[in-house]
C-alpha cells in the first residue's frame, strides 16, 4: 500500500465526463478502491445536460485527490489535453466515465513501469457487452506477448502482432510517462476517435515499451448512443484517414516493405471497409439504395482496396466466407452479406460479438 499523503501524486487519472450519470459512480468508485492510492484524479465535465457534473462535485469534496473541472461542451479530447496541462504525476492514466477497472491496475502498472523504466505499460482489457435482462457476454484480449522492449528497432518489427491484438487502438488499457508525452508535444487531436491518433503518435518514437498479459479494464458496451454502436455519416472518410495514418507509421518505420507489417495493415483496412459497408445497411442512413450501392462500388475502385485485398489474409472462416464477394468486388452480394451481419448485430449480440473477437 502507498501513501496517499504523499506531496505529489505519482499518477494523473484522467476522465472526459458527458451524460453518464447512470454509470460514472461506478467508474470513479472503481479508481477510488484502487490498492495504489498515491493518484490524483481529474473528473473533466464536458458540459454535461444530466447530473453527471453535480456527481462530480460530490467527489470532489469527498476526496481531496480529486480534482473537477467544468467547461462548456467541445469534446473529449479537449477534456483530455485540459487535464495533461494540470497534471502533475509522473504518470498518465485515462479512462473512460462509464467503465471501470479491477482494484490492482494501478499498482501493478506503476511497478511495471518503474522496474522496466518504461515511457508507456499496456495491459490486457475485457469488453462487456451487455445482451439483455442483465446479461453480459465477456471477450478477453490480450497482447501477443508478456515482454519489456529497450530497442525500437525490435518493437517495430514486433508491433504488428500488437496491432492485431486490438492493443494501441484505445488509451485506457495503458500507463503513460508524462514527461514523455509532453516533450513530444503530443495530444489529442479534435478528430473522429481521437483516441487511435494519439497512442499512434505515442509509440511512432518509443524505445522502452512493456507489455502484460493481465486484464485489469472493463470497456463497457452497453449504452445503445455510444459511439460504438451509433450510425456514422462520415465513417468511410475516417477509415481513409486512419489507413493512410497506417500507412504513414510503416512508411516513418521504415517497414512498409515488410511482408508481415503490410498483410496486417492490408487486413485491417478490408475490416474497415466491412465496417463501413455494414455502416450504410444501418437503418439510421438515410440513403436510397441506389446510393448505398453506388457508393460501396466506389470503395471498391479506390486504389486502397485494390491494394489491400490482394495481399490481406482472412485468418478464420468468418472473414474468409466475407472476403468472397469482396475478392469479386460485387456490390449487390456484398451489400446482401453486410445487411446480414447489421442484422445478426442488432438481432443476437452474443453470436455479432463472438464472431467480432474470432475474426
Amino acid at each position: 500500500m502507498h501513501n496517499m499523503n504523499s506531496i505529489e501524486p505519482k499518477i494523473s487519472i484522467i476522465m472526459p465526463v458527458y451524460n453518464v450519470e447512470k454509470y460514472l459512480s461506478r467508474a470513479v468508485d472503481s479508481i477510488l478502491k484502487q490498492t495504489y492510492k498515491n493518484f490524483e484524479l481529474f473528473l473533466v465535465d464536458d458540459g454535461s445536460k444530466d447530473n453527471s457534473g453535480f456527481i462530480c462535485d460530490e467527489y470532489g469534496k469527498k476526496d481531496k485527490r480529486i480534482k473537477v473541472i467544468h467547461k462548456k461542451n467541445s469534446g473529449a479530447h479537449e477534456s483530455r489535453n485540459i487535464a495533461i496541462k494540470m497534471a502533475d504525476g509522473k504518470y498518465l492514466c485515462f479512462f473512460d466515465s462509464d467503465d471501470y477497472i479491477e482494484e490492482n491496475m494501478l499498482y501493478n502498472l506503476y511497478e511495471l513501469a518503474e522496474n522496466n523504466d518504461a515511457n508507456l505499460v499496456i495491459c490486457g482489457f475485457y469488453i462487456d457487452t451487455y445482451v439483455k435482462n442483465g446479461e453480459y457476454v465477456r471477450f478477453k484480449y490480450i497482447p501477443e506477448n508478456e515482454i519489456q522492449y529497450s530497442n525500437k528497432e525490435v518493437f517495430r518489427k514486433d508491433a504488428y502482432k500488437y496491432f492485431d491484438k486490438n492493443m494501441f487502438y484505445s488509451p485506457w488499457n495503458k500507463l503513460y510517462n508524462r514527461e514523455y508525452v509532453v516533450s513530444k508535444n503530443i495530444v489529442f487531436p479534435n478528430t473522429y476517435r481521437d483516441d487511435f491518433p494519439f497512442v499512434v503518435e505515442v509509440i511512432k518514437d518509443i524505445e522502452k515499451i512493456s507489455f502484460t498479459k493481465d486484464c485489469y479494464y472493463h470497456f463497457m458496451r452497453e449504452r445503445e448512443e455510444s459511439e460504438t454502436t451509433k450510425y456514422i455519416k462520415n465513417l468511410y472518410e475516417k477509415r481513409l484517414e486512419e489507413h493512410e495514418m497506417m500507412l504513414s507509421l510503416y512508411k516513418y518505420w521504415g517497414l512498409i516493405d515488410d511482408k508481415n507489417s503490410f498483410e496486417m495493415i492490408s487486413r485491417r483496412y478490408i475490416d474497415r471497409i466491412v465496417e463501413c459497408i455494414s455502416n450504410l445497411c444501418d437503418e439510421k442512413c438515410e440513403l436510397d439504395r441506389n446510393t448505398k450501392l453506388k457508393t460501396i462500388k466506389s470503395y471498391f475502385n479506390n486504389k486502397y482496396f485494390l491494394e489491400s485485398i490482394k495481399y490481406a489474409k482472412p485468418k478464420s472462416l468468418y472473414l474468409r466466407l466475407i472476403y468472397i464477394p469482396l475478392r469479386l468486388k460485387s456490390v449487390y452480394m456484398s451489400f446482401l452479406m453486410c445487411k446480414f451481419i447489421y442484422h445478426v448485430k442488432k438481432k443476437n449480440i452474443k453470436i455479432f460479438s463472438k464472431l467480432k473477437v474470432n475474426r
